[in-house]
């Protein structure tokens, strides 16, 4: 090889590959997913969400081929994981579990947060819903949600309602039920579950989510009177729906899958198509139910929908009630 010949290679070999050639960046992108997925869960575990987010991490596994592993930042009224995911790199490989509270509620009722809902995360699927179950003392002479307001109003000043904390579910339905029934009640917050001081008639009454409202109901430990979801509950089909007496109060609590908010809509729609195969799959359908909860899978258009109108039904309240957190 002459100088020239040989000279001429060793500028080539020493100049750095070209970032843009296609045959370059084919080689440096790899098909997704090629590595394992996080699911953050923004509660804690052994809690309902946890439960979920572990069934559907474990079928995901199965049909994307790789790892999903759950990774639990509770804390804050969901805020904690939420903010995870918000400012996680967007590939693909990080995806939030939460209910829907900490994308509804939470923008409104915290007075700041590190993160914007709206312009940080990009919805993936609905996966679930649940309402909740007004259950009274039974120590407490009322039977329907119409002998419960008569009795408020012949006893002013003598109900009080337990929540699991200022603007949680429980806690904003009550607000709704004041509203629409012009009854008033004190509200006693809890930072542990407060259905034991329900049971032995210290507090008369609280809105309990379903799934763990079943057992002492079937039990008679309370006494159901009404039910928070647009339908009666399949396990209760005598309890009537609130809106059945007050029109329009309605709500219920449902769980999802969000991505930070640049992830490609290539992405969202195989992790929604895989969500919803799983929802629908006999044996989830199943542990749904027999959970209290209904299934509710649907595209990330619809799940979009699901969060402005909801948004709006709970900004309206916070705001009339002033409820604020730091």
């Amino acid at each position: 090889m002459n100088n020239s010949r040989r000279n001429c290679l060793l500028v080539a070999l020493a100049l750095p590959l070209s970032p843009g050639l296609p045959w370059q960046t084919a080689m440096a992108q790899q098909p997704w997913p090629s590595k394992s997925i996080r699911l953050v869960n923004a509660w804690p575990a052994g809690s309902p969400p946890d439960t979920y987010a572990r069934i559907y991490a474990d079928r995901l596994a199965k049909a994307l081929g790789v790892p999903v592993i759950v990774d639990n930042k509770p804390g804050a009224g969901g805020n904690i994981g939420t903010e995870t995911v918000a400012k996680s790199a967007a590939d693909g490989y990080t995806f939030l579990y939460t209910v829907s509270n900490a994308l509804t509620v939470n923008p409104t009722l915290y007075r700041k947060l590190p993160f914007d809902a709206e312009k940080d995360l990009k919805p993936v699927a609905p996966i679930l819903a649940q309402g909740g179950f007004i259950v009274v003392s039974n120590d407490l002479p009322v039977k329907s949600m119409k002998e419960l307001v008569d009795y408020a109003k012949q006893h002013p000043g003598k109900l009080a309602y337990a929540s699991y904390g200022v603007g949680g579910f429980p806690h904003l339905m009550i607000e709704l039920v004041k509203d629409a029934t012009k009854v008033n009640m004190l509200h006693i917050p809890y930072k542990s579950g407060p259905m034991t001081d329900v049971i032995s008639g210290q507090v008369q009454l609280m809105l309990e989510p379903a799934a763990s409202a079943i057992p002492m109901i079937k039990t008679g430990k309370v006494r159901a009177i009404a039910f928070s979801g647009p339908k009666r509950h399949a396990r209760f089909p005598d309890v009537p729906t609130l809106a059945e007496t007050y029109p329009g109060v309605v709500g219920w609590g449902w769980h999802g899958i969000w991505a930070p908010a640049g992830v490609p809509d290539e992405i969202v729609g195989r992790i929604n198509a895989e969500v919803n195969r799983i929802t629908q799959s006999p044996d989830v359908a199943r542990q749904v139910v027999e959970l209290g909860s209904e299934s509710i899978p649907g595209t990330p258009e619809a799940m979009a929908a699901m969060v402005r109108d909801d948004t709006k039904v709970w900004r309206d309240l916070i705001r009339a009630k002033n409820i604020t957190m730091e």
